[in-house]
C-alpha cells in the first residue's frame, strides 16, 4: 500500500481528457482541442489564455490534498484523497454567449461538454491506476473576461471539481507510543 503519485494522476486524467471522442464530429475527432495543466497561483495568466485561444479547452487545476488518519495498534494508516478542477471551455465566445453555453449550429456549448465529461468518468473512474476513483464533487458556470480588455467579450466556461482516493500508507513509529 502507497499513495498514487499526484503527478501520475494528473498525466493519466489529462490522457483520458484527450482521449474522449467529440460525439458530432466524425471518426477520430476529439472532445476538446487542447488539454493542458496550470498551477494555482498561475491561474488568471491560464484564464486570459482562455480569452484569447478558440479552441474547446480544458485546464486542468490541481486543488489539494486530505488524509484520513486511523490508529491501529503500533501503526497509523493514512488515506489520502486528492481534489482538483477541470476548466471548460468552447470555441464560441460571449457575443454568441447563448450558443457558448446551451450549444447551436457550430457549438456543442459548455453545459453539454461539461455533460461528456462527467459521463465519460463515469464509465472510466480508475484513469487505470490502483486505488483512484474519480467522484464528480460540485460544478459552476462561470463567465471569464479580461480585465485589461474593454472590448473584449469574455468566455463561457464551466468548472467540474473532482475529487479520488489516492491510495493508504502505514506509518510505523520507530519509538513506543507513551503509556494512555
Amino acid at each position: 500500500m502507497s499513495f498514487v503519485p499526484t503527478l501520475q494522476i494528473l498525466a493519466g486524467l489529462q490522457r483520458h481528457l484527450e482521449a474522449i471522442p467529440h460525439p458530432d464530429g466524425g471518426e477520430g475527432a476529439k472532445l476538446f482541442e487542447r488539454v493542458d495543466m496550470h498551477e494555482n497561483k498561475k491561474l488568471r495568466e491560464a484564464l486570459l489564455d482562455l480569452t484569447i485561444i478558440k479552441q474547446r479547452v480544458c485546464i486542468i487545476v490541481p486543488g489539494g490534498d486530505s488524509y484520513e488518519n486511523f490508529k491501529e495498534g503500533r501503526t497509523v494508516r493514512s488515506k489520502l484523497t486528492q481534489t482538483f478542477d477541470l476548466l471548460i471551455a468552447d470555441r464560441a465566445w460571449t457575443k454568441g454567449g447563448h450558443e457558448a453555453v446551451f450549444g447551436g449550429a457550430k457549438n456543442l456549448g459548455v453545459l453539454r461538454m461539461k455533460d461528456l465529461v462527467r459521463d465519460y468518468f463515469l464509465e472510466h473512474p480508475q484513469l487505470e491506476l490502483p486505488w483512484v476513483a474519480l467522484t464528480p464533487e460540485e460544478g459552476a458556470h462561470i463567465e471569464i473576461a479580461d480585465s485589461d480588455a474593454k472590448d473584449s467579450p469574455g468566455r463561457e466556461c464551466f468548472v467540474l471539481n473532482y475529487s479520488t482516493p489516492a491510495g493508504e500508507a502505514v506509518i510505523r513509529p520507530t519509538q513506543p507510543w507513551p503509556a494512555s
